[in-house]
């Protein structure tokens, strides 16, 4: 191919595209805001982004504090549970020695009540 062929084949190419007008604004995108405007957003922006961080901190705070008081619960809940346990074992065994105790009393009445007659 020959150089003023490829010079006409990329004028083409470039043609192509329209061109925009110099004095007219861009048809997209939004326009620059001042340089006060611009710092009152950053300002307000930054005021956010604390207030943002400040209850980010309080809330993770809030959870190890729960999470510490359902551990603390949870200790106290195994504790009880022992307990239940080793009551319950005591009524069983005090269950057992008023059993046998009943059946002494029982077989020393009918050794009374064999003798008395």
């Amino acid at each position: 191919m020959s150089s003023s062929r490829r010079e006409k084949g990329r004028a083409k190419r470039l043609d192509a595209f329209p061109a925009p007008s110099v004095g007219s604004a861009p048809a997209r995108g939004c326009p620059i805001p001042d340089q006060a405007d611009s710092a009152s957003d950053f300002e307000r922006l930054e005021r956010s982004v604390a207030t943002l961080l400040e209850k980010h901190r309080r809330l993770v705070d809030e959870n190890a504090a729960l999470r510490r008081e359902i551990e603390d619960r949870e200790h106290r809940v195994r504790r009880l549970d022992e307990q239940v346990l080793e009551l319950n074992q005591r009524r069983s065994d005090v269950t057992k020695r008023i059993d046998d105790l009943i059946a002494q009393l029982d077989h020393l009445e009918a050794q009374l009540g064999a003798s008395g007659d």
